[in-house]
């Protein structure tokens, strides 16, 4: 999914365009430690779509922990432990 996302960014319809990585986590562990490990999350993808040709400074990482999660099970929070991608307005 995401060497489809870096193909759009750096050569599709989405060329030239910024995005924002927003990195999740599940509320499980201590909210300091669920920022940092958001904060690590989207610095993966933003290392990983440099190397497949997306522009550094076209994108910016944040977190946001564990403050919007909504699983209760395994499975809710496999779904909280993500990465969004958010086009930035021009």
């Amino acid at each position: 999914l995401l060497a489809q996302v870096a193909k759009c960014l750096a050569d599709g319809a989405l060329r030239g365009r910024n995005v924002s990585l927003v990195g999740r986590t599940d509320p499980r562990g201590e909210p300091e430690y669920n920022m940092t490990l958001g904060g690590s999350r989207g610095d993966s993808v933003n290392r990983y779509l440099v190397d497949l040709g997306v522009g550094r400074e076209r994108m910016s990482t944040t977190s946001r922990g564990e403050m919007d999660a909504t699983g209760t099970t395994e499975q809710g929070w496999a779904l909280d432990r993500r990465v969004d991608i958010e086009l930035v307005k021009k």
